[in-house]
């Protein structure tokens, strides 16, 4: 039996959410994805082939496909925080990727992306976050930048960490590279969360990425970004969202996630640190 995976999108997350879990089939012995309107020399899709074959063994491109799954899961809600219960559907995927050997080496990773985009600082130092977790911690980090390494990469370097820290967004998808008890700890935008997509004013900087604008022409009345907090659930993994302080430096695009420089506290990102270290 084949699988054929249709969806053409560039994000990872949009990829496993709306593709892999909804018709992962374990009985498929072979997978295939549609080539017809993507770059497979995109990272992303590269990705993708990286974890259906995984999931396949078996995994080629086509662009003439004439078979239909049925699908084997209706999905999650990943616009409203709900607290689920574990989902088997999904936990077979995730046990099917993720590793069962785990090196004897501990780590710390920080996902930063790329120099202001959404890169992470801790408030009262300005410290990049990598440099002040340096000193204020006795335990290695590591830090990663997904946008630079190839799928085998990334999966090597989160199935290893004790513990995952990211600010929202595609890459936090990685967590089902990591161990079953590597907890999420996610930086979020609930903090000025005002317009989404993001206004005249805040995109012109005529009003503070931290000031509140008047909302008229925006489509948004909450924080509606609760991709990971539901994907923990479902998979029974530990997750901690932690809140910005302010922003810095405006945002990249009309996507609201996408600031420049993110300011955290960090003697509340260590104490929460901490906490997952000394039960472990």
């Amino acid at each position: 039996m084949q699988l054929v995976s249709y969806l053409n999108d560039n994000n990872i997350f949009h990829i496993f959410w709306l593709d892999i879990i909804k018709y992962y089939n374990s009985n498929y012995s072979e997978a295939i994805i549609d080539s017809t309107h993507i770059d497979i020399e995109h990272p992303t899709q590269k990705w993708r082939f990286f974890v259906m074959k995984k999931l396949y063994g078996n995994v080629i491109y086509s662009n003439n496909n004439t078979l239909q799954n049925n699908q084997t899961y209706p999905g999650f809600d990943v616009f409203n925080f709900n607290s689920y219960d574990v989902c088997p559907h999904i936990c077979k995927i995730y046990k099917t990727i993720t590793p069962d050997n785990k090196t004897n080496e501990k780590y710390i990773l920080v996902n930063q992306r790329n120099f202001d985009d959404r890169y992470l600082y801790e408030y009262d130092t300005k410290l990049k976050l990598e440099d002040f977790l340096q000193l204020a911690l006795q335990f290695p980090i590591k830090i990663c930048n997904f946008n630079n390494m190839e799928p085998e990469e990334q999966y090597q370097i989160c199935s290893n960490c004790s513990l995952f820290i990211s600010a929202h967004g595609a890459g936090c998808t990685n967590i089902i590279f990591t161990q079953q008890d590597t907890p999420l700890i996610e930086i979020n935008f609930r903090k000025h969360w005002y317009c989404d997509p993001v206004c005249d004013d805040h995109m012109n900087n005529n009003i503070n990425v931290n000031q509140k604008c008047d909302g008229r022409l925006c489509f948004v009345d909450k924080f509606h970004k609760a991709d990971y907090h539901n994907l923990c659930r479902l998979l029974g993994k530990q997750y901690i969202e932690l809140e910005a302080v302010e922003y810095a430096d405006g945002f990249n695009n009309r996507n609201p996630i996408s600031k420049k420089k993110i300011f955290i506290n960090g003697d509340e990102l260590v104490n929460h640190i901490e906490k997952i270290l000394l039960n472990k």
